[in-house]
């Protein structure tokens, strides 16, 4: 059995004793008789470095995720040293893609701007609910107080919240959710893993089930990404000695590129390294960044920290969230003719960037636009695509999509390249203030548009 399996085995079977909502650290000061957050209550906060150390790195471990085979302590626990971080997390939707409903509808820290998530599904009372998948930025599902999913093929009602999404004309309403799942859909492990902290798998000799819920196929040491899911287990990097806190910075996990961390939750199914990206609905499945990355030619050797500060929300801080923008490495290439434009259409408004096109909603993670917003052939997702090369081929997503519809198809080099309908006819369909393409002409143009004069 490994020490993840070990430890989330141990707390489990302590049925996850919790102070404050989380647990609380194992260790405890023998002087005291206090667990280490009172701890850090009485004694003020994370001590400062002993003397000669305050010009040391900060961390050094970069490859031993389980951090010396420690027990997880809580966001809670971490707050206490790092509360400007914490504050700034708070606002990220990984600290919120999973809820625990305790008979009221989830707070969301952006729940003003979206609305959140109001009412569960038609016929249900939050006293049904156990836990809400998501519902912080793009769509909310819903687990019963067994575990498992309400499904529209189940329930015979809407049972998926989408928040409203202006780039697809995406209103806030209920949507079918899994009209095909007539029977008990339980919540697995491949949903639950990316969105927990300390996920383990239910298996026949460790039959964990969060709650004592039996829909739930394992457990989580903490809803959300928290910070341990990235950092690892931190109850070696602080604890307690001789009635004082003592913190080992040689025994917390940084992983500057994201190779470890990032790609373990954005790549389909959990921990996969196929490089496989899943696709359905005619679009690609999301939570596969990292595997869409690996399909971008030269880019693929970008770590995710390249562009993206983990700790900010894109959604709530871009400007803090991105490091990089296109143009610090592109800095000579032209706009293609598209500089400083802005796409309308009805009351939205969009900018043009380079985004607009090398990174296309190609995702549907909730919300797809309908032909009354995308046009006969434009098909917009609600997620951006990490695939930045483009399509010149005079062919629809069928081309970008395996024959099934299941995967994105990749050259013998293992690359992919997203087709027109995604990226120009996002925009030229005829249902904005730009004129219409058909896919052979848009992929004509696009086979020379950085050419064209700015």
């Amino acid at each position: 059995m490994s020490p993840q399996t070990q430890q989330s085995r141990a707390f489990v079977a302590a049925g996850l004793r919790t102070a404050a909502g989380c647990l609380i650290h194992a260790r405890r000061i023998t002087a005291l008789g206090l667990p280490a957050i009172a701890a850090f209550t009485l004694l003020g906060g994370c001590p400062p470095a002993p003397p000669g150390e305050a010009d040391l790195p900060s961390f050094a471990n970069g490859t031993d995720k389980t951090n010396a085979s420690a027990s997880y302590v809580g966001s809670a626990a971490c707050k206490q040293c790092h509360s400007d971080i914490a504050t700034i997390y708070a606002n990220h939707s990984h600290a919120h893609a999973i809820t625990t409903i305790r008979g009221a509808a989830p707070t969301f820290p952006n729940a003003a701007q979206t609305g959140g998530v109001p009412n569960p599904p038609d016929g249900f009372s939050w006293a049904n609910i156990s836990y809400v998948i998501g519902g912080y930025s793009k769509a909310a599902r819903f687990i019963n107080q067994n575990g498992e999913f309400l499904t529209t093929g189940l329930t015979s009602v809407l049972t998926q919240w989408n928040l409203p999404f202006d780039p697809n004309g995406a209103n806030a309403e209920f949507a079918s959710f899994l009209p095909a799942a007539t029977g008990a859909t339980p919540l697995d492990f491949n949903t639950f893993a990316p969105r927990t902290t300390g996920p383990v798998r239910r298996t026949d000799e460790n039959p964990l089930s969060q709650d004592n819920r039996p829909g739930i196929e394992g457990a989580w040491f903490e809803n959300g990404a928290q910070c341990e899911a990235c950092h690892g287990p931190g109850g070696n990097h602080f604890f307690t000695a001789a009635g004082r806190v003592v913190i080992d910075r040689s025994r917390i996990f940084v992983d500057p590129s994201g190779d470890e961390s990032c790609r373990q939750c954005h790549a389909y199914p959990f921990g996969d390294t196929s490089g496989e990206i899943a696709a359905r609905d005619g679009f690609i499945a999301p939570l596969q960044q990292a595997s869409e990355l690996s399909a971008s030619g030269a880019h693929a050797r970008f770590s995710c920290t390249t562009c993206h500060d983990p700790h900010h929300s894109i959604v709530a801080d871009r400007g803090s969230a991105i490091r990089n923008e296109c143009g610090a490495c592109h800095s000579t290439q032209n706009m293609a003719g598209h500089r400083g434009a802005v796409f309308e259409r009805g009351d939205y408004r969009e900018t043009l960037t380079c985004e607009s096109c090398h990174m296309p909603f190609a995702v549907k993670d909730a919300s797809s636009a309908t032909a009354a917003v995308a046009g006969p052939a434009g098909r917009i997702g609600d997620t951006r695509s990490h695939i930045f090369r483009l399509s010149v081929e005079a062919a629809d997503h069928t081309a970008f999509l395996t024959d099934d519809g299941g995967s994105v198809r990749r050259d013998p080099d293992g690359l992919a390249r997203i087709t027109v309908d995604y990226v120009c006819l996002r925009c030229h369909n005829g249902q904005g203030n730009v004129f219409s393409l058909t896919v052979a002409r848009a992929a004509e143009i696009a086979g020379r548009v950085h050419d064209f004069p700015e």
